[in-house]
């Protein structure tokens, strides 16, 4: 018998089932995530997780990465993710976003995958009159798939701006070797409060909370009394390693500071884990 005439049968065989499997991964897409080119520096990549866990990251410019790279979440984890968009009410917002309040600025694509359903949002980064959760979880993306590794873009609650202001605290607890809780604290002159909970912590997604304004500026008050402005600006010696770091940022009328905290560091002023101790029960007392 002559097997070679069944080879072009054999090869369409193939080339039809890696076609399904490409079909079939491109309907797993469940989040992406795309930051375009501003007149700057502004980084430039694409995030992709799949419904299996998978992350693919394609860096372009003013990244320290550039091409292609691969990680990995868990499935449960993106099913947490989706459904955090959900509640945010991430579906039930426009598609664009686009008038330039504010020119030269990057804009940010995402697209949610829930039950077949596909979400898409332009979201033009100077116009405020998107939702403020929006530009949270397009940050809480980046840290959900620790692209930091690749762009080399901290994340930076400090700068995120709800139209009028940029908040006047701020909170960021990172990873550990461990389990140590991971988010995002972001307290506003008028009381909003926007919580982002990354892992570790009993709400995965971005949670906004209504504070009496007083609590808010009650911390800054405490935090200048504290001479908080005076402090350095880290605080990272490792006599103890393994531990997580906080960052927190205070800003008043005529000043801003942002203090990075390595756990470990026993350096650090009593007041600083005050003023972090301080956010974390007004978090607390708000998620009930």
């Amino acid at each position: 018998m002559n097997k070679l005439k069944y080879l072009p049968l054999l090869l369409l065989c193939i080339l039809g089932a890696a076609s399904v499997n490409a079909q079939d991964s491109a309907s797993n897409v469940a989040i992406t995530l795309e930051r375009t080119a501003c007149f700057g520096t502004c980084p430039v990549y694409t995030i992709t997780i799949l419904e299996d866990g998978t992350v693919n990251y394609e860096g372009q410019d003013f990244v320290d990465v550039t091409g292609k790279q691969t990680s990995e979440l868990t499935p449960e984890t993106v099913k947490q993710m989706v459904a955090a968009f959900e509640k945010a009410g991430y579906f039930d917002w426009k598609e664009t976003y686009d008038t330039q309040i504010v020119t030269d600025l990057p804009t940010v694509m995402t697209s949610v995958t829930l039950d077949g359903k596909i979400h898409s949002i332009s979201h033009y980064m100077g116009d405020y009159t998107a939702p403020l959760e929006l530009t949270f979880l397009e940050q809480w993306v980046d840290e959900m798939a620790n692209s930091q590794l690749w762009t080399g873009v901290e994340p930076d609650t400090s700068a995120i701006s709800n139209g009028t202001d940029t908040p006047l605290v701020t909170l960021q607890r990172n990873q550990c070797f461990g389990n140590c809780p991971v988010y995002d604290v972001a307290l506003f002159a008028d009381g909003t409060v926007v919580y982002a909970g990354i892992a570790n912590v009993n709400n995965i997604g971005v949670y906004t909370f209504q504070a009496d304004a007083a609590a808010i500026t009650g911390i800054t008050q405490r935090a200048q009394a504290f001479k908080y402005f005076d402090w350095q600006d880290s605080y990272e010696e490792r006599i103890m390693t393994d531990q997580a770091t906080v960052t927190t940022s205070i800003r008043t009328e005529d000043q801003f500071k942002r203090i990075v905290r390595y756990n470990g560091d026993p350096n650090a002023p009593v007041g600083l884990t005050w003023i972090e101790g301080s956010i974390d029960q007004l978090i607390t007392t708000l998620a009930g």
